[in-house]
Order: C-alpha cells, then structure tokens, then sequence
C-alpha cells in the first residue's frame, strides 16, 4: 500500500508540473485541482510513515518543501480560477520555480540522504 501511494504521489506531481509547463491549468481545472489536492494528501501520508528515521538536518529541507509545496497547491488553485495574461505567466513561473525545487528535495531525500 505505501509503494502503491508512492507511485501516485510521483505520478501525480510529474503531472502538476506537465500541467504548469503546458500552461494547461485552467483548460483541465478539474483534473489539475484534483491532482494538488491528491498530492497533499498523498505527500501527507508519505511524511508520515516513510519519516521513521530521518536524516540529521532534515528538519530544515523538509520545512521548506512543505511550504513550498503549499505554494505550488495554492498557485494551481489561482490559475483554475483564472486571471490576467500577466498575473497567470508571474503565478505559472512562480509555481514552476517552487515546484523544481521541492522535486529536488524530495529527490534528494529519497535516494542521497539515506
């Protein structure tokens, strides 16, 4: 079950992310609010039972992520609504910027930190 929920949290964030670059949110708003709130909760349960032992100095990285991660969630629920051309290109990179860099803390964790 925790592989299984892994998976679709990796599945899940590689979509997001496709979503973001594609410019996509707002035509698959259903799908792309889904997916974040999917990706919460998944995340959530990941922390929770793949944390039992965790490297020296996570606590600062992991922090970071979370909050990072929260802002790519609430960015995606910005572009579903919609806005203007210019905030929706700020938001859209923002929210790619944020989320490289959580994917490469939980890259990091997952394979180098161990």
């Amino acid at each position: 079950m925790n592989d299984t929920l892994l998976y679709l949290h990796l599945a899940l964030s590689v979509l997001l992310f496709a979503l973001l670059v594609a410019s996509r949110v707002r035509q698959w708003r259903g799908l792309a609010v889904t997916a974040a709130l999917l990706l919460a909760v998944t995340g959530a349960h990941n922390f929770m039972t793949r944390m039992k032992s965790p490297p020296p100095g996570w606590h600062a990285l992991v922090g970071i992520k979370i909050l990072l991660a929260l802002h790519v969630i609430a960015v995606v629920f910005l572009l579903a609504r919609g806005g203007t051309p210019e905030r929706e290109r700020r938001w859209r990179l923002g929210a790619l910027v944020s989320a490289a860099v959580t994917m490469g803390i939980g890259l990091y964790y997952s394979n180098f930190a161990r």
